[in-house]
């Protein structure tokens, strides 16, 4: 990960979110005011006891009631004023918060989706979550508790320092030592306190990963009794988390205790210098007074910090993401796709990036226009590639990928993606109803399309059954329903979504052998002419008269009809017999 300077990232969080900063300006002066209130409360009070004291001192003359009811009122009032500015600044601050985590969120996932598949193959789900929820809300901390109180720590002090010099210089120059203390204490250690929240926001990072993971996972898990071995791996990265957030916590506790005793250390200054400078006990109450009351203010800084270090290394990880450059992007200039849903593979090459070998290499092959042509091969020959490509989620090394007569890197994504639906092997449902999970490309589908798609893939019974019809609520990854009939349900929200071209990813590979059949034949009659390009294992079940592609180690070794190469002793005949 790249180191990101705390100025380069407060540039770009401003930089995202520039339309609500200003009324940041309304928080930060509400805090002002609120905090010299709270300074002039204590002043007023310190005039009170003064003036209390002078009962009954014919020397001075005694205050009258009128004037004790009248510092009484006016303290009434500053207090009512304090709370309401406090509310203000508060509500003003916390308004740009949110907001500007909406946009952020927003940002992050409409940047995220280019980058995919690229930017989440590979990459731990439960690790992109923390950044897309736990990282951008720990940002917050900037806007709503960063700018107000920064400018409040260093103005508050000066005009309250400036106030009381009025009254003895001495005595303001005395606060103002202790006072400066307190501010420059953390910038001092700031370095430290960034390097050390970068470390807790990467551990935290990885133990998300590991959890999400594990909870994924967990059917495995328990079937190869690796839960004892994921628990210490989880428990070894709590504890490194635990031990860099304790260093950070030593960081914070040195600067407590520091302020801790300078602010105090400050007031005992003022005792003590008040008989050295000459000043009397009236300007000795007023000095502490005004030192008490710059203790929050001045403190500003120091209470931010932990936080906007946190805060600003959330952001850094959140940026990689949304200043990542997509692998593949829309063309400058863009070309129509051709009018028949013709596939073909010309001499196409391609490598992952990073991956140090050739996924596919030189393949040629062709899909016609409504036909149903199945790819096999072994594990890792490159199939589910070779599906990567034709939706264009990366882009070729050498060669052409083309969609009806066009190159797909010549159409744009939405196009594309608009013709072509793929069904992976594993599809997740997303929280919401049945109907809301179908609709997921065509929002605007009616309940009869919905219906005749459950029905193409065998499932209009199990739909009917349910207590809500398609209202019924689906939990997230589907683990209210069983693994074919997940499958299903992704198969049939892909053929809502009315593509020209449908790739089956292993999508039928949990289903018995005549409900595969059946799903295939209703999935046939669904659309006249589209062309379905089926990855699958089950080589003993496909039918003579099917187009075969058959892969090896990345390239195509055979290539015609079911029935002839299963008769000869190549490739598929092999594949045959290993079962």
């Amino acid at each position: 990960m790249s180191t990101s300077s705390r100025r380069s990232l407060v540039g770009w969080l401003v930089g995202h979110t520039r339309r609500l900063v200003p009324v940041l300006g309304i928080a930060a002066v509400a805090r002002i005011a609120s905090q010299l209130a709270g300074v002039a409360l204590l002043v007023i009070a310190a005039r009170a006891v003064v003036s209390v004291a002078r009962i009954g001192d014919a020397s001075t003359g005694s205050p009258s009631h009128p004037q004790l009811l009248a510092l009484g009122l006016t303290m009434a009032g500053v207090a009512l004023a304090k709370a309401v500015l406090r509310y203000l600044e508060q509500y003003c601050g916390h308004w740009v918060a949110f907001g500007c985590l909406q946009r952020l969120r927003e940002l992050f996932f409409s940047r995220l989706v280019p980058q995919a598949p690229a930017a989440t193959t590979g990459r731990a789900g439960a690790e992109l979550t923390e950044r897309a929820t736990r990282d951008i809300d720990r940002i917050e901390v900037f806007f709503a508790h960063t700018l107000p109180p920064a400018v409040s720590a260093v103005l508050v002090p000066v005009l309250a320092l400036a106030w009381l010099a009025g009254t003895s210089g001495v005595l303001a120059l005395t606060l103002a030592a202790s006072v400066l203390v307190v501010l420059v204490v953390p910038v001092i250690g700031a370095s430290l306190s960034w390097r050390a929240a970068r470390r807790v926001a990467a551990g935290r990072g990885e133990v998300a990963a590991q959890l999400g993971d594990d909870l994924q996972g967990v059917r495995e898990v328990l079937a190869l009794n690796a839960g004892p071995a994921r628990m210490a791996s989880l428990e070894a990265a709590d504890r490194r988390l635990g031990s860099l957030r304790g260093r950070s916590g030593a960081l914070a506790g040195v600067r407590a205790g520091i302020i801790a005793a300078v602010q105090p250390a400050g007031l005992v200054a003022v005792v003590v210098v008040t008989p050295l400078c000459g000043a009397g006990w009236e300007s000795m109450l007023t000095a502490l007074a005004v030192g008490i009351g710059l203790w929050t203010p001045a403190r500003g800084i120091d209470d931010f910090v932990q936080g906007l270090d946190d805060s600003l290394a959330a952001a850094e990880r959140v940026r990689e993401v949304i200043d990542a450059t997509p692998l593949v992007v829309d063309p400058d200039s863009l070309v129509g796709g051709g009018q028949d849903p013709r596939i073909v593979l010309d001499r196409v090459s391609f490598g992952y990036p990073g991956g140090g070998r050739t996924a596919l290499g030189d393949v040629c092959l062709t899909a016609e226009p409504g036909s149903w042509t199945r790819v096999v091969g072994v594990s890792g020959s490159g199939k589910s590639t070779l599906a990567g490509l034709l939706l264009r989620g990366w882009d070729v090394d050498s060669g052409s990928v083309r969609l009806g007569g066009v190159d797909v890197s010549a159409m744009s994504l939405d196009e594309l993606r608009s013709r072509v639906a793929m069904v992976p092997q594993h599809p997740v449902l997303f929280s919401g109803s049945l109907a809301d999970n179908l609709r997921l490309a065509r929002p605007e589908a009616d309940a009869r399309l919905l219906e005749r798609a459950l029905a193409a893939v065998c499932l209009e019974d199990w739909a009917a059954g349910l207590p809500q019809g398609l209202d019924t609520p689906m939990t997230g990854r589907g683990s209210g329903v069983s693994g074919g009939q997940l499958q299903r349900i992704a198969i049939a929200r892909g053929l809502v979504a009315g593509p020209e071209v449908l790739v089956l990813d292993e999508a039928l590979s949990q289903l018995d052998a005549p409900t595969a059949e059946r799903v295939r034949a209703g999935v046939a009659r669904w659309r006249r002419g589209m062309t379905v390009l089926e990855i699958t294992h089950r080589v003993d079940l496909i039918p003579d008269d099917s187009p075969v592609i058959v892969l090896d180690a990345g390239r195509m070794v055979e290539q015609g009809m079911a029935g002839r190469l299963r008769a000869g002793d190549g490739p598929l005949s092999r594949l045959v017999a290993r079962g």
